[in-house]
């Protein structure tokens, strides 16, 4: 009994390997199409042995699967990721002769994406952000102005990225001459990039030209600039090659309302060009307050140098408000104001020894402009002249000992020279780790003209770390 069992045992085994032989080099072939899968077809290599003598022609199907065809199609799927390496191309042009080539992709880019459907999300969440607090103390020698005064700054920034095309930005701001700042929303927008060299940015956007880099007490461009101060808008940014335009609403300090509602809009342009070290950026920005010939105009070009430890950067801001004034906003007077501002700052670097220096010089005309009524009012160009010079010299790997020399005219009319003053003193850099500065200064000021009064020394530290 045991034996007739077996045997039957055996018989059905065998009947059962004829019968799924086959539809087994039917699920074979399939299978071998998908290149992951080739390694599973050589599998029914070992079934002849468990199988009688008359499955052996079977497996013959199910050795043509791990043909080499699939292999040789792996190619066609690295395809698009060739292509799209190849429509990147133009990120590295920065010949304004290009732009229309590089318009010409980014059309068809769009018109691509008009065709796909949703698709998945895949998120990524990065943040940043930077700490400021700083402390600062009047004129010591002064009895009467012995007080102190504090700056503090929180930025925090959060980007998100949905797919390889399609991404967001978000930021909070807290900053404010006082300990305790109050956190308010700093802007949002979305980004559409489908290369390297084109993006779409719709929402929250700011646009600022030609802002003092070596100059530290001038180095905010939320406040001062040679070119333009930020101009915060709400609308629509275009990048392409290298050339920028931006349209929109005004918002913030950007903006202006009376009792109908506010009113100003705002339209930049720039083009960025970069090549083997050297940079030029032309701008303008026209500024609407859709009132009468209420309007402002920036207008210039940034221009810098680097070889080896010796930079330079230039630039050349035009300022203008009240456009086109014939008497219109006073009769009898021209209320158009304008501003020609230089900026030079050539820095230099060698081993434990660095050198800042800066010039500025603008050309102010305010018209017949009542006191505080025109954009050159509003700080953008903090003093008609200045000159600062820092050597510096590295006393430990993370210690750097400054001496800044300056002199200021701290006014806009030229033919005052009563607030003048020449600044000497020491600053003390400490970057004990990366992304973490501490900075203290002694600065003595002196009064040019003959008033010992205006003489005054002062102190302040200052603690940045970005994350």
């Amino acid at each position: 009994m045991k034996n007739r069992l077996t045997s039957n045992l055996v018989f059905g085994l065998a009947a059962a390997s004829v019968f799924a032989i086959p539809a087994f080099a039917q699920e074979a072939a399939p299978a071998a199409e998908a290149p992951a899968a080739a390694p599973v077809a050589e599998a029914p290599a070992a079934a002849p042995a468990a199988a009688p003598a008359e499955t052996q022609a079977a497996p013959a199907p199910a050795q043509e699967a791990p043909a080499a065809a699939p292999a040789q199609e792996t190619p066609v799927a690295a395809a698009p990721a060739e292509e799209k390496t190849v429509e990147s191309a133009p990120a590295e042009n920065t010949n304004p002769g290009e732009v229309a080539d590089a318009a010409g992709n980014a059309l068809g880019m769009l018109k691509a994406s008009m065709n796909e459907g949703t698709s998945e999300a895949q998120m990524e969440v990065k943040y940043n952000g930077e700490v400021e607090f700083d402390a600062y103390t009047g004129n010591v020698w002064a009895e009467d102005d012995l007080n102190h005064s504090y700056a503090s700054t929180f930025d925090l920034n959060f980007e998100v990225k949905f797919n390889e095309k399609w991404s967001a930005f978000v930021g909070l701001e807290a900053d404010g001459e006082t300990t305790d700042p109050a956190a308010i929303y700093n802007g949002a927008y979305i980004q559409y990039q489908p290369a390297d060299f084109f993006s779409v940015k719709l929402g929250d956007l700011t646009f600022s030209e030609g802002a003092f880099v070596a100059y530290y007490d001038y180095d905010d461009p939320a406040d001062n600039a040679a070119g333009m101060k930020e101009h915060d808008i709400r609308g629509l940014e275009i990048d392409l090659a290298g050339f920028i335009l931006g349209v929109g609403f005004g918002r913030g300090d950007n903006d202006w309302a009376d009792e109908e509602g506010a009113k100003v809009y705002d339209v930049h342009a720039a083009y960025e060009f970069d090549y083997a070290g050297q940079h030029l950026r032309p701008y303008v920005d026209y500024k609407s307050f859709q009132t009468t010939q209420h309007n402002e105009l920036h207008a210039g070009v940034e221009a810098g140098l680097s070889l080896g430890g010796f930079g330079f950067r230039a630039v050349y801001g035009f300022h203008a408000d009240y456009l086109g004034d014939d008497g219109d906003v006073v009769e009898g007077q021209d209320w158009t104001s304008t501003a020609h501002a230089f900026l030079v700052e050539p820095t230099f670097e060698v081993g434990m020894f660095d050198i800042k220096t800066t010039a500025f010089y603008a050309i102010v005309d305010r018209g017949d402009a009542a006191e505080d009524a025109s954009d050159l009012d509003n700080g953008e160009i903090p003093e008609y002249f200045f000159v600062y010079a820092e050597p510096a010299f590295k006393l430990a790997e993370f210690i750097k000992f400054g001496i800044p020399v300056e002199y200021h005219t701290h006014t806009l009319d030229d033919d005052d020279d009563t607030a003048a003053t020449f600044d000497v003193g020491g600053r003390i850099y400490i970057t004990p780790v990366e992304n973490l500065e501490i900075t203290a200064f002694g600065m003595v000021d002196v009064a040019v003209q003959d008033n010992e009064d205006d003489n005054a020394l002062r102190f302040g530290l200052e603690t940045v770390y970005s994350f």
